[in-house]
């Protein structure tokens, strides 16, 4: 049990890195792509191979993800969890940790205004508004960029929307690698031509302190939708490394959807600082 309770010291870093839409299915693609949707050889601007990225990217309304494994390798430590998640796009993202046998010991509820743990074993919640990651970390981060990162989809960190115009070539060589250089931040994007999906998006700190890696893989057809089945997220920040890998099992897109904020008032207020 005292493992158990410790995960509540991963949850920001979590949410930094966060989890989580989709899921395994018994199905493997109902459609074999004949021809690759881009060529290898291509001469699109950058621009429009972010026209091309959007137009194959994800788009639901809502997600509800039943079922999915989450392994956590921090600090020498490894877990293996279970874990939900709901999403109505735009508006709101629920994920719930379930250690034992489908009991919830840990909620993260999320809007863009603001976001909440809840660690239900000690009866606190901690409460906070997205500039936590940017005083913690360095890094910009808002529920539009959360929602993005774990819908397979395009976003400019920091940004509420985007043009394809703020990006460009990583480098003159490369013809599938997007770069995005901010203020602060600067974010790399590298595309899989022949899906025009995204398999790897890395988010930098400009003084190299924090890097966040997050890996696509295994595109299936999950309920009529092609989405990873893993979603691989690696964070470095100095010496301390986490990683938290998700596998999808279970989803349905564009169904309806009930999310319930839990009532707070059982519940002690907490400093969100004591997770760092």
């Amino acid at each position: 049990m005292k493992s158990v309770f410790q995960i509540k010291n991963l949850f920001l870093i979590l949410m930094i890195s966060v989890s989580v839409v989709a899921c395994k299915s018994t199905k493997s693609l109902q459609k074999t792509i004949q021809e690759p949707i881009i060529d290898s050889l291509h001469t699109l601007k950058p621009s429009e191979l972010v026209l091309k990225v959007q137009e194959n990217q994800p788009a639901f309304r809502t997600a509800n993800v039943n079922k999915m494994s989450l392994f956590v390798d921090f600090k020498n430590r490894q877990l293996d969890v279970k874990a939900t998640c709901k999403i109505v796009s735009d508006s709101a993202l629920h994920l719930s940790i379930q250690p034992f046998f489908g009991i919830e010991l840990f909620k993260i509820e999320m809007t863009p205004e603001s976001m909440i743990v809840i660690d239900k074993a000690n009866r606190k919640y901690y409460e906070s508004n997205y500039g936590v990651f940017k005083s913690k970390f360095g890094i910009i981060v808002n529920y539009d960029a959360i929602q993005s990162l774990i819908s397979n989809r395009l976003f400019v960190s920091g940004k509420k929307g985007y043009s394809p115009d703020d990006f460009s070539w990583k480098d003159p060589e490369t013809n599938n690698r997007l770069y995005v250089l901010a203020e602060t931040m600067n974010q790399e994007v590298t595309t899989n031509l022949s899906l025009a999906r995204i398999i790897e998006l890395i988010l930098k700190t400009n003084d190299n302190v924090y890097t966040m890696s997050t890996v696509y893989s295994n595109f299936k057809n999950f309920d009529g939708t092609l989405f990873p089945e893993k979603i691989m997220i690696d964070g470095v920040q100095g010496n301390n490394k986490a990683s938290f890998h998700f596998t999808i099992e279970e989803v349905k897109f564009d169904v309806p959807v009930v999310m319930t904020p839990i009532d707070l008032i059982r519940y002690t207020r907490g400093d969100i600082n004591s997770f760092f």
